[in-house]
C-alpha cells in the first residue's frame, strides 16, 4: 500500500505521438531500403521498417522504464507503477514483482541481485539515494537501503505497511467468525466465488447470472452489476433472492453475513 499517489494520469496528444514514431521510424531505416508508395510517398520496405518500428519500441520502452524509478523517487508504490505498466495479473507473477524486474532489467550473468535505483523524493522525502530491491518482502525497510536516517517517507511506508498487516489479520478474524453463519449452499459457494476473484485479479469465471450477481453485490462491484442488467443492488439482490429453493427471511441480513465470510469486511 502506497503512503500517497503521485501517479496520476495525463492525456497524451495520440496524433502527436503517432507523427514522431512516424518520423522515428522512416530516420532508422538505410535510404536504399526505402521506397515509394503509391501516394509517391517515401515508405520504408517492410522486413526494414518492422525491424526499425521494433527497435523505437524498445527504446520507448527503456523510456517509460527510466520514468517509472522517477515515480518510484517520488512515492509511488510497486502496484501504482504495475497499474501504469498495464500489467495484467497472471498465476505466473505477482504483478508489484513484475513491475519492479521490467524496470531493473534483466537479472545479472553473476547472479547479484537486482536493483533499481532513485533518490527519495516527495513531501517526506530524505533526499537521498535509494537502492530498491523490489517488493519481494513487504516490509519496506527491508527492501530499501540508503535512506537518511529519520528519514520520514521511510517511517510513514513502515507505519502504513504495519496498519496493513493490522487490517489483514482483523479481516480474517472476521471471515473465520463468520464463516459459521452462512449455512446455506449457495451463500457458501458465493463465499468460494468471491474470494475468487479477489485473488485471481477481479476476474469472474462463466457462472450463471445468479452466482455472478451475488458475487458483484457482495464485492459491491456496480460496474459488473450494470454489465449483467442490473442498475440496483435491490434488483439484483431480488434476482438472487428468487431463484433460491430457500430464500432467506432477511436478504439484506444474509447478504451482510456472506460479505463478512468472504472479505472480513462489516457493512
Amino acid at each position: 500500500m502506497s503512503i500517497s499517489s503521485t501517479a496520476k494520469t495525463t492525456e497524451v496528444d495520440m496524433s502527436a505521438v503517432r507523427q514522431w514514431v512516424d518520423r522515428a521510424v522512416k530516420a532508422a531505416v538505410p535510404a536504399d531500403q526505402m521506397t515509394t508508395d503509391k501516394y509517391g510517398f517515401a515508405e520504408p520496405q517492410p522486413l526494414a521498417g518492422l525491424q526499425a518500428a521494433l527497435s523505437v519500441a524498445r527504446l520507448a520502452q527503456d523510456q517509460a522504464h527510466k520514468f517509472a524509478k522517477g515515480l518510484r523517487g517520488e512515492g509511488s508504490s510497486w502496484d501504482e507503477i504495475a497499474d501504469l505498466l498495464e500489467i495484467e495479473w497472471s498465476e505466473d507473477y505477482a504483478r508489484r514483482e513484475r513491475a519492479f524486474e521490467l524496470v531493473a532489467g534483466p537479472a545479472s550473468r553473476n547472479g547479484y541481485d537486482r536493483y533499481v535505483f532513485w533518490t527519495c523524493g516527495g513531501p517526506r522525502g530524505c533526499g537521498e539515494r535509494v537502492s530498491d530491491r523490489g517488493p519481494y518482502n513487504g516490509y519496506p525497510s527491508d527492501c530499501e537501503d540508503g535512506h537518511a536516517e529519520g528519514c520520514r517517507r521511510l517511517a510513514a511506508e513502515v507505519e502504513a505497511h504495519h496498519q496493513q498487516q493490522d487490517e489483514w489479520e482483523r479481516r480474517a478474524e472476521v471471515m473465520e467468525e463468520t464463516l459459521p453463519l452462512v449455512t446455506d449452499t449457495f451463500g457458501k459457494e458465493t463465499v468460494q466465488r468471491v474470494r475468487y476473484v479477489q485473488s485471481h485479479g477481479g476476474r469472474y469465471q462463466a457462472w450463471s447470472t445468479s452466482e455472478t450477481l451475488a458475487v458483484a453485490l457482495v464485492l459491491r462491484d456496480d460496474e459488473r452489476l450494470s454489465e449483467v442488467g442490473y442498475s440496483t443492488h435491490t434488483e439484483a439482490l431480488r434476482r438472487i433472492t428468487s431463484g433460491m429453493s430457500t430464500p432467506p427471511r432477511d436478504p439484506a441480513g444474509w447478504l451482510t453475513t456472506v460479505r463478512a465470510a468472504a472479505t472480513g469486511l462489516r457493512d
